[in-house]
Order: C-alpha cells, then structure tokens, then sequence
C-alpha cells in the first residue's frame, strides 16, 4: 500500500478532484464543440456572404458597364447619321462583339422597328417592332430579363457554359440624331455565359469545392446552376426564408432545409441595381452541406475529448502526490485570486512564506497584478493625454474610445459618434471623398483578424467639426486584433502656410513691379523678381549676393544710408532715390521698404517694392512744358477776345445810335405823307407807306434791343444781396396794371435772395417774366410763377408759365440773338430779350435752362454764382 492511502480525506478530495475534473473535460470538449461549430458556422456565413454579395456587385456592375457601352455606341455619328450605310454600320457592329464577345448580337432598326444593320445580317430587315425590347427602348434605357431566343437560336452559336439551349439577355435605347429626334432603336442581346465566367471567376479564388454557387430570378426559379443542383431538374427555390428576404432587398444567411431534404449552410444577396439601372432583380445562393462544413469541428472535438479526459487522469494522479502538501496554500491563494477583475485590479494577495512554488507563485501573481493594473492605468494616461487626436473602432465599427485631444481638435464626443457610419455621415460631406473613406474602412475589417498588428498607409482628409467648421488632417491606423487604432494629425495650418507661401512666391515671381529682398547684417541681395533684375539688366541668379550698394550711383550713396538707418528706427519708409543699371544708366525709382524682425525684435531682412519714375518724370516734364505753353495760348487768347468783344460791343453801340435819328427822320416823314397826302396818295400809297412805318418802328425795337444787349454787356458787375422774389412781385404788378383786362395768377416764393448785380438782375427778371406774360396771353387761366429749382445740380431760381410754350427740337439757337421760335403774327417781339439774360447770367458765371412743349407753358430756370 502507498503511504498516501493511510489519509482517507485526501483519497476522497483526489477522487473529488479527478471526477470534477473529468466532468469539466467533458463538458469543457461539448462546449468548445459546439463554440468552434457556431464560429466555423459564423465564418462560413461570412464568407458566403462575401461570395454572394461580390457575385451580386460584379453583375450589376456588368450590367451598368454594357448599358455604357450601349450608350456610348449611341453617340457614335456612324450609328445615326442617315447618311451611312447599312454596311458601315453593321462593320462597327461587328467590330464591337469581337471586342466583347459577351454581346451575343447587337443591332439598330428604324423608327417603325424594322433591323437596319446588326452583327447577324441574316435578319436584317426582320420587323421587330412588337418585340418588347423595341417598344421599351424607344421610351428610354430598357433592361429585359432572360428569355428564350426565339429569333436567334438557330442562327447563333449553342452557349459554351450555358447547359440550356441559346438564352438571352436584352438591352436596348433609344437612338437619336444630333438634333435629339428619335431615329431607331439600338440594342444588345447578351448570353449567359459571361455569368457563369464570372461565377467560375469567383469560385476558382476560394478553392473550396463544398462551396456552390448559383443564380435564381426574383421569382425563385433557377438561372444558373450548379453540378450538383442543374438548371434542368432544379425546382422553384421560393420557399427558401434566405431568397425571400433576398427578394426584399437583404443580405440574408441561415441554414436551410432545400428541396432534396438536406441542410445546407445558405446565403443570399440581391442585385439591386446602380443609379444608371434598376438592375434585373437576380439573387445569388451560396450553399454548402452541413456536414461537410462542420466535419472538421467534429473530428476537433473528438480530439479534444480524448486529450481532456487523458489530462484529467493526469491531473488525478499529480493531485494525488501534491494535494496534501500544497492544499491549504494553494486554497488561500485561489480566494484571493478569484476577487480579481477589470474594475478592481489591485488585490491583496496571502503572504506565503518559504521559498517553494506556491511562495513564489504567490509573489510573482502579486507582481504581475500590481504591474499590470500599473500598466493600465499608464495606457489609459497615454491614451487621454496625447497630444496627438486618436480613437479606438472595433471591427464591427462600434467606437469605444476617443482621447481628449479628439474632442479638443474636431468637438465630436463618443456620444456623438457611437458607430464608425455617423463618422462618416457626420464628418465627410457627401460625395465621393466619403465613399472613398467607408471603402477604405471595409477593406481594413478583415485585417482586425491578424494577430500581427499591422499598419496602413496613412490618408489625408478634409473633415467638418462638430461646429461645422473644417479641418485637414492626416490619418494613419493601427488594426489590432480587437479593434483598430485611429490617429489624426492635424494639417491645416500647414496646408494653409504652404498654399499662402505658394501664393507669395507666385505672386513674387511674376510680379510686374520690382521686388527686392535683402540682408540687413550683411546688406547684400537676398533675392530678387524677374521684373527687378531685368529692369536693372541682371538675371536674378546674377544679383543674389551682391551688395545693395552697387544698385545706387555713388552720389546717392548717403541719402541711401540716412534712409537705412531711418527704416530700422520705424520699420517701414517711401522714398526717391537714383538707381544704377548694370550698364551705368542712372534713373530716378521709388521704394517702399518694410523691415522684419526675429523673434528676439532684431532686424533680419527688408522687403523692398521698387516703382522706376523714369516715365513719371519724362510725363512730368511734358506737362509742365504743355502747361507752359497753354497758359501763354490762353493769355494770347484772352487777349484777342477781349479785344474783339469790346470793338463789337463799340460797333453795335455806334451803329445802333447812328441809325436812330435817321430812322426817326424816315418816320417823321411817313406821317406827314400819311397826314397830307392821303388823298393823293390813295389807298394803295397809304397801305405802302404804314408798312414802311411799321417796318421802321420794328426796325427801332431791334436797334433799342441792341442798345439794351450792349450796356448790359460792358456794364461793370457789382455783387450785392439781391431779394429776386421783390423785383418780380413788381414786374408782375406792373404788368397786370397795364393790362387789368387779363387774370392772371401770380405764384412768387417770398424772400428768395441772390448775391448778384441788381441792375442785371432786375433785367434779367424783367426779360423772363414779360415773355412768361406775353406767351400766357392766350391761356385762359393763366400762371406764371418763381421759385428755387435744381438747375445742372445746383440750386437756381426758376421762372415758369402755363402759355404757349415751344418745341424743344427747334430750340437750339433760342438764345441767340433776333432768333424767335414764334412769327410776329403769333406774339410780338424782337428776340433780344432771352439773348440779353443769357448774357447777364453768363456774366455772373452762373448756368440757363430751358423746358418747354407747345401748349404746355415754359420754364427757364438759372444759377447767378458758378458754384450756385
């Protein structure tokens, strides 16, 4: 008998032990059976999926890259220019299936659907016109889903994939010529055989052969099959909860009960279409027998039964030789190590003395706790801390953590942001950048499934804050096992240094104004613009390094130092200075200089703007030569006027006084014929010589016009304050005293002052308001008024009348002298009068308007001040 046996308790709590220990080993191998089952069964549900929804996207996308191609064929003037040939178009017919050969025909027809030229000429000329694909393209782009050919099928080639007879794919548009009126149809017929390409494609890349694939239509009918379920025998696959919700619009995994009474691992995804198609509602089925999927998991669990229960013989066997020695140690330790979790890492653990495995089992589990809570507590510092925005997406998208310097950099908050698509939505604006983003996310999910941290390549974004501001930032990642760590470093401000530099130096280098920048402590060229160098006759690589010195002639040397030493003082300065070319030519330049400073206020550089005053100068001399010469034509001038007017106004006061006393002595004599010798004379010698009179006494009026005109014109002006409103108060009392018989109304602003010449002005109102009394006279209620008026901007007295008024086209010479618009036999006049007051007006600088319309009164309005 062992020694050990004598202790009954420890033979009970080993064979305790080893029972509980084979029960665990069971139970652990059903568990851990039935875990890799449903983790082998996630996985095949995820690759399937993958398969059905990558089978899914390669026919839609080939379905939108034929309807492309069909577009682009249509915009081909070959195709709808009536013009070409039937033989001409079909040669680019043919020419496109033998680029593709998935089109199995293409053809066009005509308006009424008659086929004008297609890639099996045999049917040229065949009436289509009740084909389905001929009346829906007609509308637009129409897509028609598989059907038997009817036409083609003995004409066309048996398919090489395909197991049925000849079906068929129909895409068809409108064709239109370049004026957009509608012309035929064009259209395509595509085979099946480019799906099972595609399938085989697919399938060859996973290299499983317990995978199948096939395609069934919206209504669970078969399309395309597999070796194991052929389109000939397959049956309707409808009742199949997987195609139903396919049928929906979901991508949908179970494990189905199919026609043939076996379970099957299932998913299925639809064809849903692009924005340039509906799509033609396929569904892709990915299945694999459950047995075969779960034979592996099966055999592992077998294998880890046997090894389970073996290990806890094992186990038995070494607690039957340690229990009793290390129980009561081991017992306090597990107490203590069971009350360790993620929220209270620190525990304190049982002090053991000695120095065997549990003492220093037991120390070393205390180390390990208390470094690890350390660590933790370390990473989650780092974490929040850094200065550099990160977050932490598990893989399937959840955020879980964002650091203080996120929120800091873009305001969004994990509250704000519980998922890796309201990043998306929220951060990137809508468009392409944002598809881009969510792509580059799918293709990083399956590297989360690495144990071997791995590191993208980083991308730069433009993202819109929680404020919905914007900012540019560079992002690189981490894909751990767990999850995937997101840093963002911010760019913005380097972008936008980078863009406005860019912008200087542009601006710098094809600047047309002289640009200069120098070194203050060794006072020579820094760099220089194109525009500067050559006009000094340097390139700009020859000036870099030269002293400033050598751009100034020698005389111009101090005022050059006085100007440095006074920029240096006040950081900025203009001043003239001379300039030296390459070739010694000395010119005249203004300078705008700035200082710039370092970060301690010491002066590093200055910027210069250069102007060259050559031309300026050149300019300024000629006008100060023509002006020169301008004012001497001017005084000349003046001169000559002066004189001229002052001999006409002496000749018109000496003739007009000279004519007087002969044409008085002319009338004098008319009246004693008339009075005398009437009777002798007749009545045909009196009418001669009252016309002679008459003409004389008009003739009399115009030399007293003349008169009038001439004082006014040489009469000295003398400026007083003038209460204009008085004077024509008077005038117009006058006028209705001589002529009480007329009622007129009298509309006079009071007290309206003008600094001006009484005499003149008195005249001036005189002239404007007789002719306002005279034109009025045949208006019934007549009325005549002055006031303040606005005359070319500035403020002017008016006259005004309800009379007779004029036309304005004929007014061009109105105020001239002796120019009348009206015939003596309409109003009397000599037409001194408007001439006399533009005189006047003229005299005192001021300006004269006119307003009329024949029957609708005048009014002339005028300014006695040139600035009025």
């Amino acid at each position: 008998m062992f020694p050990s046996l004598r202790n009954s308790l420890r033979l009970q709590l080993v064979l305790l032990i080893g029972l509980l220990a084979v029960i665990s080993a069971v139970a652990y191998v059903l568990l851990m059976t039935r875990l890799v089952q449903a983790q082998v069964e996630k996985d095949q549900f995820k690759l399937q999926r993958t398969l059905a929804t990558r089978m899914a996207s390669h026919l839609n996308q080939d379905m939108t890259a034929r309807t492309q191609e069909l577009r682009f064929l249509a915009t081909l003037d070959r195709l709808h220019d009536p013009s070409r040939s039937p033989q001409d178009k079909q040669a680019l017919l043919l020419n496109k299936q033998a680029t593709h050969p998935v089109h199995a025909w293409i053809g066009i027809t005509d308006t009424e659907g008659r086929i004008v030229a297609s890639t099996e000429p045999r049917i040229n000329g065949t009436d289509v016109s009740q084909r389905a694909w001929f009346v829906g393209g007609r509308q637009g782009v129409y897509q028609e889903d598989i059907h038997d050919a009817v036409l083609l099928g003995k004409l066309l080639p048996r398919p090489e994939r395909d197991e049925m007879p000849l079906r068929l794919l129909d895409i068809a548009l409108p064709l239109q010529d370049r004026d957009g009126r509608f012309v035929g149809v064009l259209a395509t017929h595509l085979s099946l055989d480019w799906t099972y390409q595609l399938r085989d494609q697919l399938m060859d890349q996973l290299d499983d052969p317990n995978q199948e694939m096939l395609l069934t239509n919206r209504h669970g009918e078969v399309i395309v099959g597999s070796p194991t379920l052929p389109v000939k025998s397959a049956p309707s696959l409808l009742p199949l909860s997987v195609l139903q919700r396919a049928a929906a619009g979901q991508v949908a995994t179970a494990v189905e009960v199919w026609p043939d009474g076996r379970r099957y691992l299932t998913a299925a995804a639809p064809t849903l279409g692009t924005p340039s198609g509906p799509g033609l509602g396929w569904i892709v089925l990915v299945r694999q027998d459950e047995v075969s999927a779960f034979a592996d998991a099966r055999s592992l669990g077998w294998t880890a039964l046997v090894g389970g229960l073996l290990s806890a013989l094992a186990l038995a066997a070494v607690l039957w030789w340690a229990v009793g020695r290390r129980l009561r140690p081991m017992e306090a330790l597990s107490q203590a190590a069971a009350r360790i979790n993620l929220q209270h890492p620190q525990v304190t653990l049982p002090a053991v003395e000695g120095h065997d495995e549990v003492a220093v089992f037991a120390r070393s589990m205390t180390e390990l706790v208390t470094a690890l809570s350390e660590s933790r507590q370390r990473f989650q510092s780092l974490f929040d801390q850094a200065p550099v925005a990160m977050a932490f997406v598990a893989p399937d998208g959840a955020v879980q953590f964002l650091n203080a310097r996120f929120t800091q950099l873009l305001g969004y908050e994990v509250r704000h942001l519980p998922h890796i698509d309201a990043w998306f939505l929220r951060a990137f604006p809508e468009g392409p950048t944002r598809e881009a983003a969510r792509t580059r996310w799918r293709q990083l999910q399956p590297r989360m499934v690495s144990a071997t941290p791995q590191s993208p390549s980083a991308m730069e974004y433009e993202l819109r804050c929680f404020d919905g501001s914007t900012r540019i930032v560079e992002a690189s990642a981490i894909t751990l096992p767990d999850g995937m760590l997101v840093s963002l470093h911010d760019l913005t401000d380097r972008r936008q240094a980078e863009a406005g530099l860019r912008l200087w130096a542009e601006a710098f280098e094809h600047s047309e104004v002289g640009l200069l920048i120098s070194d203050v402590k060794t006072n020579t060229i820094v760099v220089a613009n194109p525009a500067f160098a050559q006009q000094r006759g340097y390139d700009t690589a020859a000036l870099t390094g030269l002293p400033i010195r050598s751009l100034y002639p020698e005389s111009a040397w101090p005022r050059l130092e006085t100007a440095l030493a006074t920029v240096h003082s006040q950081d900025h300065l203009v001043f003239e200075i001379e300039h030296m070319t390459r070739d010694g030519r000395i010119f005249p330049v203004l300078i705008d200089v700035t200082v710039l400073r370092d970060a301690q206020g010491q002066p590093v550089r200055r910027v210069a703007y250069v102007q060259d005053l050559t031309d300026r100068e050149r300019a300024a001399q000629e006008i100060r030569r023509l002006n020169a010469e301008l004012e001497q034509r001017v005084i000349e001038r003046t001169a000559e006027l002066s004189a001229a007017n002052r001999e006409l106004d002496s000749f018109a006061y000496t003739v007009s006084h000279d004519l007087r006393a002969p044409l008085r002595t002319v009338n004098g004599f008319v009246q004693i014929l008339l009075e005398d010798f009437a009777d002798r004379l007749g009545p045909q010698g009196c009418e001669h010589l009252q016309r002679i009179q008459l003409g004389s006494e008009r003739m009399g009026s115009l030399i007293e016009g003349l008169l009038a005109l001439s004082r006014h014109t040489n009469k000295p002006l003398a400026r007083e304050s003038v209460n204009l409103s008085a004077i024509a108060t008077r005038r117009l009392a006058e006028l209705a005293q001589a002529e009480p018989s007329r009622q007129v109304i009298a509309d006079v602003t009071p007290d309206l002052v003008a600094d001006c010449d009484a005499a003149l002005a008195e005249a001036l109102l005189v002239n404007l308001l007789d002719n306002a009394w005279k034109y009025s006279a045949r208006t019934p209620q007549a009325t005549i008024g002055f006031g303040l008026a606005e005359v070319l901007g500035l403020q002017g007295f008016c006259v005004s009348d309800n009379g007779a008024g004029f036309d304005m086209a004929k007014a061009e010479h109105l105020f001239e002298p002796f120019q009348r618009l009206h015939t003596a036999s309409e109003f009397q006049g000599t037409g001194v009068g408007l001439a006399t007051v533009r005189r006047i007006v003229d005299r005192h600088g001021g300006r004269i308007t006119a307003e009329a319309a024949p029957g609708q009164g005048a009014r002339f309005c005028f300014t006695l001040r040139p600035e009025a």
